[in-house]
């Protein structure tokens, strides 16, 4: 009997076939015919598909990449099949064959289509198309740039600000893509789109100085000038820019800040009181383009930019020092400073003369002055004209401000380790804010308003564990800090001696039988840490020798150790060592203490330690010794390990080979002079890498959403000991930063030649414990005890410290404020009145984020008077600073 035979279905064609991915480049095949079912399949010619009945016209099927390859026929072919048995066709059925043409790429939009000219950074574009692979490349300009896929119709291609310029007006952007399958690189060719270059008009955001004095029509009787340029910040500014003064250009400077220029001021600018109009003017394809004016007043009368504090607090006691900063204050000792209508005795208002730029000045309030709160005006009198500036307000407050902390100096200790202090950097501290360690309060001492410490006992070292720290300032005012974590590890880290001396300091000593006292000083002693002499160990103390010691394992510490009586009677070299029993810690690497019969000549080395690989491939390493006792003899014989070693007579060294300092040893040195008589032995050590002692971290507590935007390179700092290489040598730290989140696996990064860690890599946007240690595994050495990153919820309250102008003219076009202050955060903002301002942070060349500017529009600077200006960050945790008062003349 023969099988029921196979029915014919109606013909198909193909609609849309696009890659469906973009890195396998398998195809999405639309399958369009009629009578279609669920139990339809599409078949590429022996190969059943992935299919998708969509209607009764339309099928959808994957056509994997592999099954194309398969293929021997030019064109690949696919048929609609219905299994046999199906209901109503029993022996099956399939349609005609359809071929199947592979999608060519196209490209359908940029984004943006207009960037920029001179952009400051590499700038994103967005690319969307259809039947993109991975190994897709824009070409612009002559270039090629590799495009990230995040799916066969879209991508993004970073472009170099070097594509771009002021000159150019843009040009076409393609898209070349290869050909899938190919094992080859023959690319297809997209259309092309536009991608324009604009160059936008400049915008003045500030000028500084804000204003001038007229010290040429004075005759210098106000003092000399305080700057000879201006700088102007802003935005849209290209490297063409020029600052132009009434019209006329000035010659101008590129700036190492962002948004800034500078430009020396006409010779003429201060032979007369006026209003200077600034404007900026950038040169474009178009023409030119020309900002908006800006005023620039120059006075005659003194005129004050800041007065720093600008606030303090209300006390009866102490002095406080005062910086002023302006221009035409008169000539030495032809000026009065005024508080609040007061005259201050003359001597104590001196002009800075290393101060900063624009006139630098600084005078001393009696505490008396400064017992009640209130706002008080300095004014400056010029005593040969009797002109007075406008002036600048001090606020003395009641209030306290609240306590910042994002240092903890040491933050790693052990159990057992010896008790000593605790220092905590930060600011808004005051003579009233207390250190709290578990909530506790302890005996705190005040040092500055950045930094205040206390001790910790043997008792909180007892066990292992981590303490919490926070520092609390009283009422009015003041509040609770962050909390920074300490952890107390079971671990002790490994000792290490950097000097092993007698009781004199000395070493060589001499050769006694009665006891000695023996000193060495290193890094990760405890007060457990046992002094070993020849491999027997010695009755050993630890001490601290200066007055303020600080807790834990640092490098303040020195043992001293019993020498018995007749153990050091006999000339020699003696093998020292340092123990630290328990978990971690172990011996030292040892040193070696040189015992002589007093008439030995003595040698000093230099260097005296040196790195495994000190030397550069094919170099040797020099190294100088001078011999003592000698009594005029010329030393004739070198000897290094008991050979006869070669040396230059005239400068007194001799060379180690690159494979004598290529593995960990001491060598032992010693001279004969022309007498044939034989030093004492000195050493040279060569060092493998030492395991690091992680000491603290800067910061070591963050909020979790304090992440700036723009910011390039923040980073978590460490510092300690044995971190890399000592100086001078020819090797390459390669510090590995590890820091562990629980729960998360750890996350690396090698840091060259700093001990930092980009905060892009910490995650920090997630609450929690980070566990960091340094380690230096990968150079043979060992890993750092770990101290704690706190990731917390809460945001720091704001310290407002500084603000520059505190004085701005009345309608002015609008108003750029520097701020300087502690604890902002991201969405920290300025307040003025009704008027709210972001922050944008500024840094100098080491980052520092302590220094961010504001801008307010000319609404802001319609009405004269006094304004008190706050930076407010909203919750969690947050608050509002203290004001500082701006006056709008």
């Amino acid at each position: 009997m023969h099988p029921p035979a196979s029915a014919v279905l109606p013909p198909i064609s193909l609609g849309d076939v696009e890659i469906a991915d973009e890195g396998t480049e398998d195809l999405d095949v639309q399958v369009l015919g009629s009578s279609f079912s669920s139990v339809c399949l599409v078949y590429l010619d022996h190969h059943e598909l992935e299919t998708r009945f969509v209607s009764d016209t339309e099928l959808r099927a994957r056509i994997p990449r592999r099954f194309l390859t398969d293929i021997t026929s030019e064109e690949p072919r696919v048929d609609v099949r219905i299994p046999p048995g199906t209901p109503h066709y029993p022996g099956g059925a399939r349609s005609p064959f359809a071929r199947v043409t592979e999608p060519a790429p196209e490209l359908h939009s940029i984004s943006p289509e207009t960037i920029d000219s001179e952009p400051s950074a590499p700038f994103l574009v967005t690319v969307r198309g259809k039947n993109l692979v991975n190994g897709s490349e824009a070409v612009f300009r002559g270039g090629r740039f590799r495009i990230a896929l995040s799916h066969p119709r879209e991508g993004t291609v970073e472009l170099p600000p070097s594509v771009v310029d002021t000159s150019s007006d843009g040009g076409l952007l393609h898209v070349e893509v290869p050909v899938p399958g190919s094992s080859g690189t023959p690319y297809i060719k997209t259309a092309a789109r536009p991608l324009k270059v604009t160059t936008p008009a400049p915008v003045i955001a500030g000028i500084w100085p804000p204003t001038l004095n007229a010290v040429d029509k004075l005759q210098g009787k106000a003092g000399a000038a305080k700057t000879a340029s201006i700088e102007v910040s802003g935005t849209q500014l290209r490297s063409t820019t020029v600052v132009k003064w009434n019209g006329k250009p000035l010659t101008t400077f590129a700036s190492p800040f962002a948004g800034r220029i500078w430009a020396n001021l006409p010779l003429d600018a201060r032979r007369d009181a006026s209003t200077a109009r600034i404007t900026l003017e950038t040169p474009s394809p178009q023409g030119p383009l020309e900002s908006a004016s800006h005023p620039l007043a120059v006075k005659t009368a003194p005129v004050l930019y800041t007065v720093s504090p600008a606030w303090v607090q209300a006390r009866s006691t102490n002095v406080i020092t005062f910086e002023l900063r302006g221009e035409g204050l008169g000539e030495s000792g032809q000026q009065v400073l005024l508080w609040n209508g007061t005259p201050l005795a003359p001597e104590t208002f001196k002009e800075n003369p290393s101060g900063p730029p624009n006139g630098s000045w600084t005078f001393t309030v009696p505490g008396h002055l400064l017992t009640l709160p209130g706002v008080f005006p300095v004014t400056v009198k010029r005593t040969y004209d009797g002109v007075e500036s406008a002036p600048l307000f001090v606020h003395v407050v009641s209030e306290s401000p609240t306590p910042i902390v994002y240092e903890l100096r040491p933050s790693v200790l052990s159990v057992g380790d010896a008790p000593g202090s605790l220092t905590l950097g930060g600011a808004g501290f005051t003579g009233q804010s207390t250190v709290l360690i578990n909530g506790q309060a302890r005996p705190t001492r005040f040092h500055e308003p950045g930094n205040i410490s206390t001790d910790i006992s043997p008792s909180d070292l007892e066990q292992k564990g981590v303490l919490t720290l926070t520092v609390q300032t009283p009422a009015p005012g003041g509040g609770t800090s962050l909390p920074l974590l300490l952890p107390v590890h079971e671990e002790s880290p490994q000792p290490s001696i950097d000097a092993v001396m007698g009781p004199g300091g000395e070493n060589p000593v001499l050769a006694r039988n009665e006891s000695m006292a023996l000193h060495l000083t290193g890094k990760g002693f405890t007060p457990r840490s046992v002094v070993h002499w020849a491999g027997q160990a010695l009755p050993t103390q630890w001490q601290c020798p200066t007055p303020a010691c600080i807790a834990g394992h640092s490098d303040q510490a020195l043992l001293v150790a019993s020498v018995p009586e007749g153990w050091a009677r006999t000339p020699g070299a003696v093998r020292v060592t340092v123990l630290t029993p328990g978990s971690g810690g172990g011996e030292s690497r040892p040193r070696y203490l040189v015992l002589t019969a007093g008439v030995e000549t003595t040698l000093t080395l230099s260097p005296r330690d040196l790195d495994i690989g000190a030397s550069k491939e094919g170099n040797e390493q020099r190294v100088s010794f001078t011999a003592r006792g000698r009594n005029g003899a010329q030393v004739a014989r070198l000897f290094v390990d008991g050979r006869e070693r070669s040396f230059n007579h005239t400068d007194s060294s001799f060379s180690l080979s690159p494979e004598e300092t290529s593995s960990e040893r001491i060598f032992e040195i010693r001279t004969e002079d022309a007498g044939r008589s034989i030093s004492a032995p000195v050493h040279l050590y060569v060092h493998g890498a030492k395991t690091p002692i992680l000491f603290g971290l800067i910061p070591g507590v963050i909020s979790r959403d304090s992440r700036w935007l723009d910011v390039p390179h923040p980073v978590l700092w460490s510092h300690g000991w044995d971190f890399s290489w000592t100086y001078g040598s020819a090797r390459q730290p390669l510090i590995t930063m590890n820091v562990s989140v629980p729960g998360n696996p750890s996350i690396q990064d090698i840091v060259h030649p700093e001990s930092r860690l980009p905060f892009a890599r910490l995650a920090v946007d997630v609450p929690g414990v980070r566990t960091v240690t340094v380690s230096r595994v990968a150079e043979g050495g060992g890993a750092s005890l770990g101290a704690l990153l706190n990731v917390v919820p809460e945001r720091p309250a704001p310290l407002l410290m500084k603000l520059e102008p505190m004085s701005v003219s009345r309608g002015d076009p609008r108003l750029r404020l520097r701020i300087w202050g502690k604890g902002f955060h991201p969405t920290s903002q300025l307040r003025w009145k009704e008027f709210r301002s972001s922050l944008k942070p500024v840094f100098d060349s080491i980052g520092d984020t302590n220094h961010f500017e504001a801008d307010l529009p000319a609404a802001a600077l319609e009405t004269p008077g006094g304004v008190d200006v706050t930076i407010e960050t909203p919750p969690p945790g947050g608050g509002t600073s203290l004001p500082i008062r701006v006056v709008v003349e």
